[in-house]
């Protein structure tokens, strides 16, 4: 089966964390039932958040990496996430890829 690599931003304006944090358990709790999902996270800002410990760390986003026989099986996927029904992904900025891992090839 091939992978995919999912790039979701977050809404940037200001109700949008709050958006995040109001469906966060059920994205989480339905992402550790699905075994497409081989790989995912928030995305943080700034990109220096993690270089200094004082910093203030924000979600941005996901990455996630999909392990499924199609585009349109993970774009459907992704389309019935509560992130994305939720108006946390930033629905024009999403983008979906096929990818191949450099370290499976090795």
């Amino acid at each position: 089966m091939p992978y995919f690599a999912v790039w979701a931003p977050d809404y940037t304006d200001e109700g949008a964390p709050e958006r995040r944090l109001k469906v966060r358990e059920a994205h989480l709790a339905n992402a550790h039932k699905n075994p497409k999902i081989k790989l995912g996270g928030a995305m943080i800002s700034p990109n220096e958040a993690l270089d200094s410990p004082d910093a203030e760390r924000k979600m941005a986003g996901s990455l996630i990496i999909f392990e499924a026989d199609s585009y349109a099986e993970v774009k459907a996927l992704i389309e019935n996430d509560v992130y994305w029904k939720g108006d946390v992904w930033d629905k024009e900025k999403t983008v979906i890829r096929p990818w191949v891992s450099a370290k499976a090839l090795l």
